[in-house]
């Protein structure tokens, strides 16, 4: 579609101002990316991205060839007339998504005098409502001051525990189970961290980070901890039951699937996203803002982030 819209702009092609034959196309392809498509080899993504609520705009509207056309090509090629290059979605990130999110706050959709619509600036609008991108260096400052503590006081307590079961006299598996409560990497994922003014996610999306960073490396340290002992951690037989769980849907429905994408820290980036992670935003355009940063950041192939 985007490479017809392409030729039909550069190559002044006639496009019917009244015909809607595209719209159905588009929704055809919103249904299959939610739902999923065997037929293409196409997953349900889901994560509420396309789910169609009741009321919605775009279930209400239908927008003719020339304007659909249009919009496509608009929003698939930048440059000028000459030199016209494809937008790269691939590399979109939660940094550009906060940046159109405080674009779209300075602006009002009003009704114009011609029946239309037309963008209207509205320069106190950020102010008002306090929204402002939360700049990377106060996010990391964030995560050190509220998070790191948390961390800390979960290794310490294992530490702890590991040096005391060590000069126990008890019988090796009972003390290797009674550690393995105290693990940290679990320990780390039993945190519920709410950001109360998320925006469009970026807190979040680092704090998902900051989190599987920490969380594959106390799954790393543990066996270092406990000398006298050959503890596994439990995190390791979640993460390849998700892993097996899947590569047996895939493979039973043909989806495509590279082992890059289900490596340990897409797997504990996914399990935190489920457990770990909530958020709050007074205006309803953040909240999906921040759901697609955290699900372009978090995707794994066949499994839907449904619980977003």
């Amino acid at each position: 579609m985007r490479e017809e819209a392409a030729a039909i702009a550069d190559e002044h092609k006639a496009v019917s101002a009244r015909a809607a034959t595209w719209w159905p196309r588009l929704r055809a392809l919103f249904e299959a990316i939610a739902k999923g498509d065997t037929s293409m080899g196409l997953p349900p993504y889901n994560g509420g991205l396309f789910q169609n609520a009741p009321g919605d705009l775009l279930l209400r509207l239908t927008m003719p060839d020339a304007v659909l056309a249009s919009m496509v090509d608009a929003m698939s090629r930048e440059g000028g007339a000459l030199a016209r290059r494809w937008i790269n979605y691939r590399d979109l990130s939660v940094q550009h998504l906060g940046s159109i999110y405080e674009r779209l706050l300075e602006r009002d959709v009003v009704a114009d005098h011609g029946g239309g619509l037309a963008l209207r600036p509205n320069a106190f609008a950020r102010k008002t409502s306090g929204s402002y991108y939360t700049p990377e260096e106060l996010v990391r400052l964030i995560l050190r001051r509220a998070i790191g503590p948390l961390l800390q006081e979960r290794r310490d307590a294992f530490a702890a525990k590991a040096d005391a079961l060590g000069r126990d006299t008890r019988r090796k598996p009972e003390r290797i189970a009674l550690l393995e409560l105290q693990d940290p990497a679990e320990a780390f994922l039993a945190l519920r961290i709410c950001d109360p003014a998320m925006g469009s996610g970026h807190f979040l999306v680092s704090l998902v980070d900051h989190l599987a960073g920490a969380t594959l490396e106390a799954v790393a340290d543990a066996p270092k901890l406990v000398p006298w002992g050959d503890s596994r951690p439990p995190l390791l037989a979640r993460v390849e039951a998700i892993r097996t769980h899947i590569k047996a849907q895939a493979e039973a429905h043909s989806w495509p699937v590279r082992d890059d994408q289900l490596d340990d820290r897409h797997i504990v980036r996914r399990i935190i996203l489920k457990r770990c992670v909530y958020g709050v935003d007074l205006n309803p355009m953040a909240v999906e803002l921040a759901k697609l940063s955290l699900w372009l950041h978090s995707f794994t192939v066949g499994a839907p982030l449904s619980f977003l």
